[in-house]
């Protein structure tokens, strides 16, 4: 009787347990966007390593910058306004820290680079055109 009672207060356990996790997943997917907006900004900065060697920016760099836009973007009760602030506001952040440590002839590279990411990541630009763009026509 008494580890039929234990078994049932484990077996009550180990359902809520699944709950929270399943409950944490959903809260973690809906910051989905605002994470692969930073891991588009991150590569964007890394790539700045191929213009100028000095050009190299940390992962702990990068985590501390994201930490702070996190703790200084608008707080919202609304989630989808959360979102939007907080990757608007590290956005913000992330590229005025970036353009402070740039020398002035490739601020404007970065910024067509940066916005050129961002555009992709969204879907917003034609690969076939981005393309023609980069390479020019290859008719002959």
């Amino acid at each position: 009787e008494r580890s039929k009672t234990k078994s049932n207060e484990i077996k009550q356990k180990v359902e809520e347990q699944a709950q929270t996790e399943q409950n944490i997943d959903e809260a973690r997917n809906k910051y989905r966007p605002v994470a692969f907006r930073g891991a588009t900004l991150f590569f964007c900065v890394s790539s700045l390593a191929e213009v100028d060697p000095m050009y190299q920016y940390s992962l702990q760099w990068f985590n501390n910058l994201f930490q702070l836009g996190i703790e200084t973007a608008e707080k919202s009760e609304n989630l989808e306004k959360r979102l939007w602030n907080l990757r608007e506001h590290f956005t913000y952040i992330f590229y005025s820290n970036v353009c402070r440590s740039l020398f002035e002839v490739h601020k404007l590279m970065f910024s067509f680079i940066l916005c050129i990411a961002i555009l992709q990541s969204e879907n917003k630009i034609d690969a076939v055109e981005w393309r023609f763009l980069l390479a020019g026509s290859t008719a002959v």
